[in-house]
């Protein structure tokens, strides 16, 4: 999709803003989508988010951003899909469990919703950036004679993705902070390589590139690999 064209797609009236709550993605949005039933034109474009920068995605940075996406379909699983491809500055690691999704006034599980963190730059060292992504993908509960608990089995192959800015910090020890402004590192443009900035670091520890220049505050990865530990990269 060409992405002026994706940026004058989804734009709303002034004053609107697009802020679906998670069961409403799936019944009203994704639901639909799979299925082939007629949708808002302008709201959710077909993205390919796995294999782009998270600020290089269509729309508005200071909102949550939502896209369509293809994905391998597991079948017989408790989970989604959790396969990603890495873009050209960095890749998408998993961030805590799985969450079932519930439809509203009942404990039918619809859908599963998956939490990633965008990390900039390639495996390790790399910069845990603020960009977070929540992957919905719709599912179906049956049971089996052979196993005494539902299985759940991914419906389609498209799956919703949200895609914004944390305005928290994570720490080395795992915790959450709000930082002020006056205390945020700032980013340093316009370096030349082999140069050192005021944090000690050359510019090519800090942006490998224009184009994979985030502008937003990051932290070394290496301080929380114990805690990531468990998780995979993909």
């Amino acid at each position: 999709m060409d992405k002026a064209n994706s940026e004058q797609a989804i734009k709303l009236p002034i004053g609107f803003r697009f802020h679906p709550t998670d069961e409403e993605l799936l019944l009203h949005y994704l639901k639909r989508k799979i299925y082939s039933l007629p949708l808002p034109p302008t709201l959710i474009p077909d993205f390919e988010v796995f294999h782009s920068n998270p600020w290089d995605l269509p729309g508005d940075l200071k909102e949550k951003r939502y896209f369509f996406c293809k994905r391998k379909k597991m079948n017989f699983m408790n989970k989604c899909s959790s396969s990603l491809s890495s873009s050209d500055c960095g890749y998408w690691k998993d961030s805590g469990k799985d969450k079932q999704v519930m439809a509203p006034g009942s404990n039918l599980v619809i859908g599963i919703k998956k939490s990633f963190i965008f990390y900039q730059g390639k495996r390790s060292p790399a910069l845990k950036t603020q960009w977070v992504m929540h992957e919905f993908c719709l599912v179906a509960s049956f049971t089996t004679p052979y196993l005494p608990q539902k299985l759940m089995m991914q419906v389609g192959d498209w799956v919703v993705c949200r895609v914004y800015q944390s305005k928290r910090k994570a720490t080395s020890h795992g915790k959450v902070n709000q930082l002020p402004d006056s205390k945020k590192p700032r980013i340093m443009n316009n370096l030349r390589m082999g140069d050192k900035n005021e944090l000690g670091f050359s510019s090519a520890q800090t942006c490998s590139s224009s184009s994979c220049c985030s502008g937003i505050t990051e932290i070394s990865s290496n301080e929380l690999d114990e805690e990531a530990s468990s998780q995979n990269i993909y």
